[in-house]
């Protein structure tokens, strides 16, 4: 299956196959989000999902606790480093 990532900052989108982990996606395809860690302890890869979160891997525990800390009550934001991509996604640099 075919999955159609538009990175907004970036105005750009790019298809992939589906069931990818965003980070490797983005050492593909270059983009404007950063990735510290890649691992859950920075939150330097905080990205809001404009519209397909469904098309996201689900949220693991480790993930949910920092993005608690980060940013509370948003359930529109997640740590690119922990998405594996299902489907089509529109997502930007979180503010």
């Amino acid at each position: 299956m075919i999955a159609s990532i538009h990175f907004e900052d970036d105005q750009k989108t790019v298809q992939v196959e589906a069931s990818q982990p965003l980070t490797k996606i983005c050492d593909e395809h270059p983009a404007s989000i950063l990735f510290g860690c890649r691992s859950v302890a920075c939150g330097t890869c905080l990205i809001e999902v404009m519209s397909g979160m469904d098309n996201l891997s689900p949220i693991k525990d480790e993930e949910r606790i920092l993005l608690d800390i980060l940013v509370p009550d948003n359930p529109n934001l997640r740590l690119a480093c922990q998405c594996v991509v299902q489907g089509d996604i529109r997502i930007r640099v979180a503010e």
